[in-house]
């Protein structure tokens, strides 16, 4: 009886996580890492200031405790445009001038396959 209340949980859990998208393979940081210093390309940064845009992106310490899936809309759009104007801020006391900012948040708010990003 153990054996198949064990087996049913393994069935249901892999089951939930298929349902979520988690069958496709993940990226390593590292991957995520190069794919963004290459879209930042254009925005003619210093290495240094790439590698700080990188850190600062990928930062997600602010959305400790927050479901955005529970948030109306409104509430979602807010939130984000907020995390937004933080990462600008980041970059300008890293030292990065204001038109590569405006460069690198034009660039980051693109989805590389195309259409725009949600709330960059």
């Amino acid at each position: 009886m153990k054996k198949l209340i064990g087996l049913l949980a393994v069935v249901l859990i892999s089951s939930a996580a298929m349902a979520q998208g988690g069958g496709g393979p993940q990226m390593t940081p590292e991957e995520r890492i190069a794919i963004m210093k290459k879209r930042l390309e254009p925005a003619g940064l210093s290495p240094v200031h790439t590698d700080s845009v990188i850190a600062i992106m990928m930062d997600r310490s602010y959305m400790a405790g927050i479901n955005l899936r529970e948030m109306s809309q409104e509430d979602r759009e807010a939130k984000m445009k907020e995390w937004s104007e933080a990462r600008v801020k980041r970059m300008a006391k890293a030292g990065i001038p204001e038109e590569q900012i405006k460069k690198v948040m034009d660039i980051l708010a693109t989805r590389p396959g195309g259409g725009r990003g949600g709330g960059r």
